[in-house]
């Protein structure tokens, strides 16, 4: 019955056994998908299937490959991921294979028989990390290789000249593959790498040089290098080749580099779309417009992350060029300790298609956008910012707000005002996500918003921790327009006495019914000063689902009457008011509680 099959495919089958010989003499492919270790790959089961051109199994035992094996000389492709393999020598007898991979079957050893693959076009060893013997001269064999992955592969390069007799492939080998387009690999030690080792053939690789990178399976360009090496290495030709046609960069320990754009590629890396820094004792400046003839910079980079840069001062000095950051999507600052701000006023040409913001651990970080001497901006325009989805501001103890304008305001004025976190210098209109931790502004909203909630309007998560200063969250006002609100969370803010207030603290009416229609997670944690959620008539979350009330000793009732100035703060409260959840209470759709 099997004599007419041209494939036969067995995904996730579960199989007694297969037979002995499969006499299929039009079979061109066989795919075996396999979760039962005990299953057996017969000796001769290949022996009536000579036509067969491609073969594809994973999770297999196959200690000893079949012999028959060798009776399959149409075989151009071969595929045994997750296997468990021994001796793979045979596979140098299918010397029309132009596909091998052997993807995550931990072999240690890769025979010289390989060598034999003159035809072999693509050769993938990916997530080997047991393997450790290559021997020499059998990658140079390979002369019609178009394809070479080796992520999480082999690391034992032997080096030509230095190692006699030398046990393993040297990476010289692969200057002799002219057909080598695609190639994945990493290179632990830099001194290894020979003159001219990077070809500009090379279309598509993921390339790690140093110790201490990690492969990522996220991959959103077709080039990628990550350099963790000395100066006198990155200005080797092949080196700053690579650059050149990199989109996805990550950089460690940068050394004798002070102006990343400029000094790395004097072109202000025009393919660039993601670029990562982390490890620099001396870069001040990511773009310093003031030393050269200005050009445009980064005008394609969509993402970029700084990390543990000591002495950066700015991301860039001076004004940068039109269409400078003009794509920038995502931008992420941790652990930069002389960092003020992230731009100036005249950059906000390149702010405009910001998605998301993360500052972390930037011992004088200030203000996201600040307002700098000589700056033609219209100090009255506000910079909008509709792209933005995700803001993130933590551990920031020097933070006072968005922009400057209301720190110069502060500043002139003799009678001190608690300073906002949010003013009308900066609009984010689509904001989703915000997240605030351990920062020392005193109000994150004014009191009276005016039309700077509407900027709030799609915010669907609030995340506050730590912010010691913070005596509230809301005014009534605000929290009108948090309609789409869905998740709220409070931690550790020991100053916090209220959640929401009424816009007059001195007046006595009550306030209406507070509305937070979409919320579904709300947690109160180490809030030692929190009294009541807010005062009022009534609370309703009618879609509310989970409820974290911790370590708050003080918090006596949920809802209480409108109470004097003093009231609250001697923390008197009526008697009515003594239970925690009472009728002003609305929670229809819970399901968890935690108290």
């Amino acid at each position: 019955m099997l004599e007419q099959y041209s494939a036969i495919s067995l995904l996730g089958c579960k199989i007694s056994g297969l037979p002995e010989v499969l006499n299929c003499p039009k079979m061109e492919s066989f795919i075996l998908y396999n979760e039962d270790p005990s299953l057996k790959i017969p000796d001769c089961l290949f022996e009536g299937t000579k036509t067969l051109q491609l073969m594809d199994m994973t999770r297999v035992q196959l200690p000893t490959l079949p012999s028959s094996l060798q009776f399959l000389e149409k075989l151009q492709t071969l595929c045994l991921y997750y296997c468990v393999l021994g001796d793979i020598a045979l596979i140098g007898e299918l010397k029309m294979l132009k596909v091998l991979s052997v993807m995550g079957s931990n072999i240690v050893r890769l025979p010289r028989e390989i060598g034999k693959l003159t035809r072999l076009q693509l050769l993938d060893l990916t997530d080997n990390p047991t393997l450790e013997i290559i021997p020499p001269n059998v990658l140079s064999c390979l002369t019609q290789l178009e394809d070479l992955y080796m992520e999480n592969s082999f690391l034992q390069w032997g080096v030509e000249g230095l190692d006699s007799p030398r046990n393993n492939a040297s990476l010289a080998e692969l200057k002799y593959l002219p057909y080598l387009s695609t190639l994945y690999l990493h290179i632990t030690d830099p001194m290894i790498l020979p003159k001219d080792f990077f070809s500009k053939k090379l279309e598509r690789f993921n390339i790690l040089i140093g110790e201490g990178w990690e492969w990522s399976r996220k991959r959103e360009t077709s080039t990628i290098l990550k350099l963790k090496i000395s100066a006198s290495i990155q200005s080797e030709e092949g080196i700053q080749l690579l650059l050149k046609r990199t989109e996805d960069l990550h950089l460690d320990g940068l050394e004798g580099v002070k102006s990343v754009s400029y000094e790395l590629d004097g072109q202000g890396f025009p393919s660039l779309k993601h670029l990562h820094i982390q490890n620099s004792l001396e870069i001040r400046y990511i773009v310093d417009s003031t030393m050269l003839s200005p050009i445009v910079a980064f005008p394609f980079l969509v993402s970029l992350s700084l990390d543990n840069l000591n002495k950066l001062e700015k991301i860039c000095n001076g004004q940068p060029v039109a269409e400078s950051f003009s794509k920038l999507r995502i931008l992420k600052v941790k652990s930069c300790p002389m960092l003020k701000n992230l731009f100036s006023l005249h950059m906000q040409r390149g702010l405009l298609q910001l998605e998301e913001i993360s500052i972390i651990d930037c011992k004088i970080m200030e203000v996201i956008v600040a307002e700098e001497s000589g700056s033609e901006a219209d100090e009255d325009e506000a910079i909008k910012l509709t792209q933005l989805r995700t803001l993130t501001l933590e551990y920031l103890p020097q933070f006072t707000s968005v922009s400057s304008k209301s720190n110069e305001i502060a500043s002139d004025t003799r009678l001190r005002t608690p300073m906002t976190l949010f003013n009308k210098k900066i609009e984010f209109p689509y904001l989703e996500d915000l997240k605030l931790s351990s920062i020392e502004v005193e109000k994150i909203w004014q009191d009276q918003p005016g039309e700077l909630s509407c900027w709030f309007l799609r915010l669907t998560s609030l995340i506050v921790q730590g912010c010691r200063n913070l005596k509230y969250l809301f005014t009534t006002s605000m929290v009108e327009s948090l309609a789409q609100l869905k998740r709220l969370e409070l931690c550790d803010c020991v100053s916090m006495e209220e959640i929401i207030i009424k816009n007059g603290l001195g007046e006595e009416e009550n306030v209406r019914g507070v509305m937070l229609p979409k919320l579904q997670f709300l947690k109160l944690e180490g809030l030692p000063n929190l009294t009541r959620f807010c005062t009022g008539h009534l609370i309703q979350c009618c879609f509310l689902q989970e409820l974290w009330i911790e370590n708050c000793p003080t918090l006596k009732t949920f809802i209480s009457n409108s109470l004097s100035t003093d009231a609250v703060a001697n923390n008197q409260f009526e008697e009515t008011n003594s239970t925690l959840f009472d009728e002003k209470v609305a929670f229809s759709n819970i399901e968890e509680l935690h108290i």
